[in-house]
């Protein structure tokens, strides 16, 4: 009976847990699941974004003048998106833009397609419009469209419209 009492006495208490709720970390967990899924799917429908980009392929046009145009500006043809403008940068040599279009599989695009930069209604974003020449030619991914129309400014017009009807300063003055 001694021994009993001696190793009873040694023995550390053993706490108990309380259970765990099993049930409401599961009902969290999926529902942090949803929500992520349901902001990756907003995220890609109204942000426009693909994650498979296959068939489409990259064209550049040299333009003088950009004025507002951005990277995700669209690229239409009669009025149709075809592609985005995915990158801008500048041809310090020639002093000029340089904007890589994205354009979607299954168009083709000929070597005096006329690219221009054009507004959305008096005040709206810009876009790249693309007007269809004659050529057989087609453009190959990679390649420079050599037909470009830069962006007239509205301020450049009014300045040369008051250039015009003001005369010269210099005339006046004499």
């Amino acid at each position: 009976m001694g021994q009993s009492e001696s190793s009873s006495a040694t023995k550390a208490p053993v706490l108990e847990r309380p259970p765990r709720n099993f049930n409401m970390e599961f009902w969290v967990g999926l529902f942090s699941l949803f929500s992520f899924a349901c902001l990756a799917y907003l995220a890609v429908g109204l942000g426009d974004i693909s994650l498979f980009e296959s068939g489409k392929y990259e064209v550049n046009a040299e333009f003088d003048n950009i004025a507002g145009l951005k990277n995700g500006a669209s690229v239409e043809i009669a009025g149709v998106k075809v592609g985005d403008v995915t990158s801008i940068r500048l041809n310090q040599e020639r002093a000029t833009a340089v904007v890589t279009l994205k354009i979607n599989e299954g168009i083709t695009l000929h070597e005096d397609d006329i690219v221009s930069i054009r507004t959305k209604g008096i005040i709206g974003d810009r876009y790249v419009k693309i007007s269809s020449g004659a050529s057989d030619e087609a453009v190959k991914p990679g390649g420079m469209i050599m037909e470009t129309e830069s962006v007239v400014d509205i301020e450049d017009i009014i300045g040369k419209v008051l250039h015009s009807f003001g005369g010269d300063d210099d005339e006046e003055s004499n």
